[in-house]
C-alpha cells in the first residue's frame, strides 16, 4: 500500500512538473507596429519564448497605426490563429476581429501596447470577449507629464516667437511676446483624469509651484486624494473655472466621449469668471469634437489649444485646425519615444508570471466597464 501510494505520488508530481513545464514554455506572439518590443523582452528574459510576426499589412509610428487585415499573408493568419498570448495594439486587434471573427481562436490573454484600449470598445465586437485584456499602464505617466509641462513652458515663454525671430534674423523682434510670460508658480493647472498619468502630470506641475485641481467622475475621501493634487473635484465646471491651463488625459469611455462638446468649455471663459485657459489634450481625441473646440476658441472660452490626439487620426488635411494660429498640433507622440519599448518588460513580465500561475493579472480590463 505504501509502495502504491509512493508510485501515485511520483506520478502526481510528474504530472505537476509536466504541467508547469508546459505552462512555462507558453509562447508570446508579438504583432505590433512598434519596433523594439521583442528585443527589450529578450534582453530582460533570454529564455522567454517569443514569436515575432512581421507583415507589410501593419506599420505605423507612435500612436499612428496603418493596418489592412485583408492584406495579411497566410502564414501570419495561421500564426495569429495559434497565438495564446498576444502583444499588440488595441486598434490592430479590433480591426483584425472585425475583419475575421475567427482570427484569434486560441487567444487567452492580450497585452495591449497602449494604456488606452478604446479602439476595441468602439468596434462592432460583441462583449464580453472570451480572453483577458490588460492595459500597458504605469509607464506613460512620466513622458506625457514631461510633454505637457514642456508645452506649458513653451507657450508661456513663447518659444515659437523666438524661433520666428531667428528665421527673420531679427534680434528681439518679438520681445513683447517673449517677455509677457507668467511665472508657473502663479498659475493653476486643471488635470482632467486622475489616474496614474494624471497624477504624474500633477506632481511635475507641483515641482514648478503650480496649483493643481484634479477632476474625476468618482467621489473620493480627502485621504484618498493622491499626491500632487491640491484640490479634487467631481464638478467639471469648477475645474474649468479655476484653470489657467487644462490638461485632459481622460480615457475614452461612454461617459467621457464628447464630455467637452457643445457649451461645456464656457465656464472657463472670462465672462463667466474663468481665466480663458489654454486647453491641452494628451488623452483621447473624442473627448471634444473639432467643431466644439473651434467654437470655444472663436468665443474665447479658451485662449489656445495644444493637441496631441484627435477624433480622426491622422488628422485630415482639410481640418481647419491646421491653419489656426491658436492651435498647436503634434501627431499622437506625447507618450512615445525610442525608449518606450524598453518599458514593456516592466509591465509584461510580472503579468506573464501571474498568468502562468493562474493569478489575477494587473491592469486587467473590465469588459463590462469598458476600461
Amino acid at each position: 500500500t505504501l509502495f502504491a501510494k509512493g508510485c501515485n505520488m511520483q506520478r502526481a508530481n510528474k504530472l505537476i512538473q509536466n504541467a508547469t513545464t508546459s505552462m512555462s514554455n507558453q509562447t508570446v506572439t508579438i504583432f505590433t507596429s512598434i519596433g523594439g518590443i521583442a528585443q527589450s523582452l529578450r534582453d530582460a528574459d533570454p529564455n522567454l519564448p517569443i514569436e515575432v510576426l512581421e507583415d507589410d499589412a501593419l506599420n505605423g509610428y507612435g500612436g499612428t497605426i496603418h493596418f489592412d487585415p485583408p492584406s495579411l499573408r497566410q502564414e501570419t493568419k495561421l500564426a495569429l490563429k495559434q497565438a495564446k498570448i498576444l502583444i499588440s495594439e488595441p486598434a490592430v486587434v479590433a480591426q483584425l476581429l472585425e475583419h475575421d471573427a475567427s482570427a484569434l481562436p486560441s487567444l487567452r490573454w492580450c497585452q495591449s501596447t497602449y494604456a488606452g484600449v478604446d479602439p476595441i470598445f468602439n468596434s462592432s465586437l460583441t462583449f464580453p470577449l472570451s480572453w483577458k485584456l490588460t492595459r500597458f499602464a504605469g509607464c506613460f505617466g512620466p513622458p506625457i507629464a514631461e510633454w505637457c509641462l514642456a508645452r506649458i513652458i513653451g507657450h508661456e515663454r513663447n518659444f515659437a516667437a523666438s524661433a520666428e525671430d531667428q528665421r527673420n534674423v531679427s534680434w528681439a523682434g518679438s520681445k513683447g511676446a517673449i517677455l509677457g510670460y507668467r511665472y508657473l508658480s502663479s498659475l493653476t493647472l486643471a488635470v482632467l483624469g486622475c489616474g496614474d498619468i494624471g497624477r504624474c502630470i500633477a506632481k511635475l506641475a507641483k515641482a514648478f509651484g503650480m496649483k493643481t485641481v484634479g477632476y474625476g467622475k468618482t467621489s473620493r475621501e480627502p485621504d484618498e486624494v493622491q499626491e500632487g493634487i491640491d484640490v479634487y473635484t467631481t464638478n467639471l465646471d469648477q475645474a474649468l473655472w479655476e484653470a489657467d491651463y487644462i490638461v485632459s488625459v481622460l480615457p475614452s469611455t461612454p461617459e467621457t466621449c464628447g464630455l467637452l462638446n457643445g457649451n461645456a468649455l464656457r465656464p472657463a471663459s472670462k465672462s463667466n469668471g474663468g481665466k480663458c485657459p489654454v486647453f491641452i489634450n494628451a488623452g483621447r481625441g473624442n473627448i471634444v469634437g473639432e467643431d466644439s473646440l473651434l467654437n470655444a476658441l472663436d468665443n474665447q472660452w479658451i485662449s489656445a489649444s495644444i493637441l496631441d490626439v484627435f477624433e480622426v487620426e491622422p488628422l485630415p488635411k482639410e481640418s481647419k485646425l491646421w491653419h489656426r494660429s491658436d492651435v498647436i498640433i503634434s501627431p499622437h507622440v506625447s507618450g512615445w519615444s525610442g525608449f518606450s519599448p524598453k518599458d514593456v518588460p516592466k509591465v509584461f513580465l510580472k503579468n506573464y508570471e501571474r498568468f502562468l500561475e493562474g493569478s489575477e493579472l494587473k491592469y486587467l480590463v473590465d469588459w463590462n466597464k469598458g476600461y
